[in-house]
């Protein structure tokens, strides 16, 4: 009874105290784009399955082809323009194994009064690595080939969630399609 109780309590203080959390990007980032022919707005664009892809390379996909969507843009296999996005991560920051003491002057003592490891971080205590995203986007002309636009993405996140990812990164470059960006924030 008494932990039924405090569930409702649990719940909105889990609820309030992660808002933030929420509140924050998944990946914030910068978007840097060019563009070297123009690119009608109602152009339909392609955005081919990769052959022999993996689980990732679907996810991305479906995430792109929800941001087309969303972005208001005609996706058909057939399309004048075709979209393409190659990327990956590099892992900075990860503490895994050792002490993570950055406190300078630190002195440690010997005694029997322990009570100043009250306050020492855990020995072998774990950073959240931080997660590098780079990426590049492009858009071909399908009859000649020819790249037209392409944009440059990075950002750094601590999420594991590769799908919330893609749909995030997506959804930050649809809209750019045919713009030109210089280090514009997402």
């Amino acid at each position: 009874m008494r932990g039924t109780a405090l569930r409702p309590f649990l719940f909105a203080a889990l609820l309030f105290g992660a808002t933030p959390a929420f509140a924050q990007s998944a990946c914030p980032g910068r978007i840097s784009a060019n563009v070297f022919a123009p690119v009608p707005r109602d152009a339909a664009v392609a955005v081919p399955e990769r052959p022999g892809g993996g689980p990732n390379d679907r996810r991305l996909r479906e995430a792109v082809l929800g941001a087309l969507a969303t972005a208001g843009r005609r996706v058909d296999a057939n399309a004048p323009y075709i979209l393409s996005w190659r990327g990956g991560t590099s892992i900075e920051g990860d503490n895994f194994g050792g002490f993570n003491d950055r406190s300078s002057g630190r002195t440690f003592r010997e005694s029997d009064d322990i009570s100043w490891t009250q306050n020492v971080p855990r020995a072998g205590g774990r950073n959240v690595p931080t997660i590098r995203v780079s990426g590049t986007v492009d858009l071909r002309e399908r009859a000649t080939q020819r790249i037209v636009w392409t944009a440059v993405i990075t950002c750094s996140s601590q999420a594991r969630d590769d799908a919330s990812l893609f749909t995030f990164l997506a959804n930050a470059v649809m809209p750019h399609i045919g713009q030109a960006a210089a280090g514009r924030p997402f």
